[in-house]
């Protein structure tokens, strides 16, 4: 019966997904950034654009890093429902013990998840952000996709580099959504 329920509260944890490939295809090989830095990654990030997904539904969506003395990071992602009522949720990112590639996090929101995949793809720290996910779950393909900047809005020279590098490591930017990061809303 144990196991049941693990495999039950696994399968909840990654059936959040919106983009699960049924008997998918391998992960495409993704390069993270190369001596990727912890420090200077922490503070506050805009979400601009996503792979959709039930959790993060709302408008106005952010992440605040925050490097603990133990080398793990508290995760604070924040959001604008649609009844107006901000949503929070606290979690935990470490580098991921069964990796040496630089870039490559794991992240989980609640203790009895299973650790998902943050594969930071390239940052420049100061403006903005890539984040890539892909994991299997049984027979299936679970990706997430984030593009976050330290503004609410990146140029749009930015913002085409971004998607130019997604497409030439066979990322699917078709799926993306633009998260709202109105000011008149955001900051009521």
């Amino acid at each position: 019966m144990r196991v049941s329920a693990v495999a039950i509260l696994a399968f909840l944890a990654v059936a959040d997904a919106q983009f699960i490939t049924w008997f998918g295809d391998s992960c495409p090989r993704v390069p993270t950034k190369e001596n990727f830095d912890i420090v200077p990654y922490m503070g506050r990030w805009y979400e601009l654009s996503k792979y959709p997904n039930s959790f993060q539904n709302g408008e106005c969506g952010t992440a605040f890093y925050r490097l603990e003395a133990d080398g793990t990071v508290t995760v604070n992602n924040t959001q604008i429902k649609a009844d107006g009522s901000s949503d929070s949720a606290i979690g935990q990112a470490r580098d991921d013990p069964d990796s040496d590639v630089p870039g490559r996090l794991q992240v989980r929101f609640s203790s009895f998840q299973p650790w998902g995949s943050y594969w930071v793809v390239d940052t420049d720290y100061t403006n903005y952000s890539i984040v890539y996910s892909c994991d299997y779950f049984l027979i299936n393909r679970v990706e997430f996709l984030w593009i976050l900047a330290r503004d609410r809005a990146l140029p749009a020279g930015t913002m085409s580099n971004i998607m130019q590098k997604l497409e030439s490591y066979n990322i699917d930017t078709t799926k993306l959504v633009d998260t709202v990061q109105d000011i008149g809303i955001c900051e009521k």
